[in-house]
């Protein structure tokens, strides 16, 4: 009888993340530094940093900024991750 060798990886918990997306049409989010509403302008095609905030490995939130403002606040989410889009918006290949 051979013993098996079981490998376990124990996974990291969750970590807030930041990523750099369009502001949609409709958005009613405020910046989380300086307060302001997060508009959508289609001439100016905007973009907005989103944050999913976790706390002690847990979901906790999701914080919104202004793309300017995310950097004033000191960046509290880390690097912002740019060019991912969420499944609503890619296209079918």
């Amino acid at each position: 009888m051979s013993a098996a060798i079981i490998h376990q990886s124990k996974a990291l918990p969750p970590a807030s993340r930041a990523v750099l997306r369009p502001v949609d049409p409709g958005n009613d989010a405020s910046c989380a530094h300086c307060g302001e509403a997060v508009k959508f302008a289609a001439r100016h095609q905007r973009r907005q940093v989103i944050a999913n905030v976790y706390v002690a490995g847990r979901w906790n939130r999701v914080e919104h900024f202004h793309e300017d403002c995310y950097g004033a606040a000191g960046r509290p989410h880390g690097v912002v991750i740019e060019g991912h889009e969420p499944a609503h918006r890619r296209r079918a290949g």
